[in-house]
């Protein structure tokens, strides 16, 4: 059995790329251990700076203009002010930019209501009401 151990690990040493000289085949020479030196100082030197770098944090500013500003966004709300009259209420908008609409008009439907809440009629479309 343990010369068969002995067999397959020979075997597998066949296998190795890297090879062992043996001591007397090595020679330590200047030029070597300077190759050395100056490898170890630039794979240090690059672990520095990919390590700096992947702590970073990036910080991109970018400006553009919003070409889609002219678009309408659809919004759909239903509120209930039971002992407001309808003519006195009234839709204010702002969007982001800070442009306001005050007494949006269009597509908007009021509906009366009795005391307890239930509609007395169908919804209607608010008429724009000009006073001159």
């Amino acid at each position: 059995m343990l010369l068969e151990r002995n067999k397959i690990s020979e075997q597998i040493r066949k296998f190795d790329a890297y090879p062992k000289t043996l001591e007397d085949f090595r020679v330590k020479t200047f030029a070597g251990a300077a190759v050395t030196v100056v490898s170890a100082v630039i794979i240090t030197l690059l672990f520095i700076s990919e390590l700096n770098y992947y702590l970073t944090a990036e910080v991109t500013e970018e400006l553009f203009v919003d070409v889609s500003r002219s678009e309408k966004l659809r919004i759909n709300i239903d509120v209930t002010f039971p002992n407001v009259m309808c003519d006195f209420l009234s839709i204010d908008a702002m969007d982001v930019s800070g442009e306001s609409q005050i007494n949006l008009e269009h597509n908007i439907y009021k509906r009366k209501l009795d005391q307890s809440g239930r509609p007395l009629e169908k919804p209607e479309k608010e008429r724009k009401s000009w006073i001159i």
